[in-house]
């Protein structure tokens, strides 16, 4: 499998895409105007407890609240207004909901997690050899030990890397996470502490999988300054990393702006003939899931709907989509038939790692399930206005 990540910036957007063997399979897009905040750590202060709601608003900058969830266990029990913390966004904001803000903390590397509201250790679940797996928990457990009051988890990335790298990212965590209990015992006016990444970098350290085979980058700047970056935190990719050397064509060439194109688009054609029609709202995400020819057999509503179930998932990714999602499939008279769908949109949706239970909706034939949001749709942050 050919495998590569395409980096384009430019004044508007910034992009990746990753392909295998020429297909889409990741996409995220960030506004210059309106970059994430996702990941970044503040000092903040409870503005307002909102009781009926089990949440409060925390300012994070000047005119700038976040929303934080009081049934989190590891939330803080008793808050009162005037209070200061230490929070996390987890959302950005969107559309009129504020950012969403958490107080379990963690600073990500390359290859190890901090977990600074944790103790212990994990492991990435993606990392499914015996052998990989005790060696890097007796490495961990060792590591953890000298992180006074917080946990590290090992990224999937982390199963290959050199011993003496690992150990060096968590002695670097651990002063990441020292400096961030000092900033913040300072006090002084809500703030951010850590701020994210750029764009580019942020990408290739939480880049999932094996080490891709071509790293493309339509920008010199950017090609030397991820080269500079992945020299310390991936070694791995640096023989990898390319400048593409065609600045915006980098997408149009590859094929990604066509695929980008037809993301926008509410219809997706099925294999057999059928299509899915995407319709979002502010209130929730509905998917028609419709049969081509042969409509009228069993054996052909069977089909569309298995389509359909491989096909979601990849749709509601790479658009961005989340919050509350119905499929409403083809009829199915046969239970074992439709039982076979669940099961199978089940488990398309737990290797998505972003979805929660499906539910269905007698007697009509619709699954019901919730996604998690991380920011705005696809949708809004292509065609947005700055």
């Amino acid at each position: 499998m050919h495998d590569e990540i395409l980096i384009s910036e430019d004044a508007v957007l910034h992009r990746m895409a990753r392909l295998c063997d020429g297909v889409l399979q990741a996409l995220e897009v960030e506004r210059c105007a309106r970059p994430s905040r996702v990941g970044s750590i503040y000092s903040g202060c409870v503005t307002r407890l909102q009781p009926g709601m089990d949440a409060a608003f925390v300012t994070i900058e000047p005119g700038l609240q976040g929303l934080l969830s009081l049934a989190h266990p590891q939330c803080p029990k008793s808050l009162r207004q005037g209070q200061r913390l230490l929070v996390q966004v987890t959302r950005d904001a969107v559309g009129d909901k504020r950012p969403q803000l958490s107080t379990a903390l963690g600073l990500p590397g390359s290859h190890l997690v901090l977990l600074a509201t944790g103790r212990g250790t994990g492991l990435s679940r993606r990392i499914l050899d015996p052998e990989s797996r005790r060696r890097l928990g007796s490495l961990l457990a060792e590591l953890a030990a000298g992180v006074e009051g917080a946990g590290l988890l090992a990224r999937t990335a982390a199963a290959d890397a050199p011993e003496a790298l690992l150990r060096e990212e968590a002695r670097w965590l651990a002063g990441r996470w020292q400096a961030l209990q000092a900033a913040h015992a300072l006090q002084g006016p809500p703030r951010v502490l850590v701020q994210e990444l750029p764009f580019a970098q942020r990408i290739l350290r939480d880049l999932p999988g094996p080490t891709p085979c071509a790293i493309r980058v339509a920008s010199a700047d950017t090609a030397a300054a991820l080269r500079s970056w992945c020299a310390v935190h991936r070694p791995a990719f640096v023989p990898r990393l390319e400048h593409a050397g065609d600045g915006a064509l980098l997408f149009v060439r590859r094929g990604v702006d066509t695929a980008i194109e037809s993301l926008l688009q509410p219809r997706v054609a099925l294999p057999s003939g059928g299509g899915l029609i995407i319709e979002q709202t502010s209130a929730m995400t509905t998917v028609d899931v419709n049969t081509g020819a042969g409509s009228g057999s069993s054996g052909a509503a069977l089909s569309a709907n298995l389509e359909a179930v491989a096909a979601v998932p990849r749709e509601l990714r790479l658009r961005g989509i989340g919050g509350l999602i119905a499929v409403d499939f083809v009829s199915l008279t046969d239970s074992a038939a439709w039982r076979r769908v669940l099961d199978a949109l089940q488990q398309a949706l737990d290797e998505d790692g972003a979805c929660g239970r499906v539910h269905r909706v007698d007697p009509l034939g619709v699954a019901l399930f919730t996604r998690r949001e991380a920011g705005a749709p696809l949708s809004e942050l292509v065609r947005g206005n700055d």
